[in-house]
């Protein structure tokens, strides 16, 4: 089908969605039991930070995510909450996205996934 293997016989719309073992929006593809992402078929680098907020976007199915819940969920207790390592995590996140931009920044909620065109 030319779709990795895991999603193959998934059978709902191209868009945000879970699969088997992860997420896709269009041509991102998380899979998380490999621990790997794919955008437009090419193997990107994610540190393992940016691997957890992109999986938190992708898991939270369109929903904004606020910077808040991003930090409890992809760091530890002792983050300081006034700190800008969301800000700059996600950042680098989209650098390595490429275009057409995946995330939206919703101001002054949060972050989350946008969908494909």
């Amino acid at each position: 089908t030319g779709l990795p293997q895991f999603l193959e016989g998934f059978d709902g719309p191209f868009g945000l969605d879970r699969c088997r073992s992860g997420w896709y929006s269009g041509d991102l593809i998380l899979d998380s039991s490999r621990r790997a992402v794919t955008r437009a078929g090419q193997p990107l680098s994610l540190s393992p930070k940016e691997f957890a907020v992109l999986e938190l976007l992708l898991g939270a199915d369109g929903a904004v995510v606020s910077t808040e819940q991003i930090l409890e969920r992809a760091w530890d207790d002792a983050t300081d909450p006034f700190t800008n390592t969301v800000r700059m995590t996600v950042s680098r996140l989209r650098a390595k996205l490429g275009d057409p931009p995946v995330i939206e920044t919703v101001t002054p909620v949060g972050y989350r996934i946008g969908t494909p065109s």
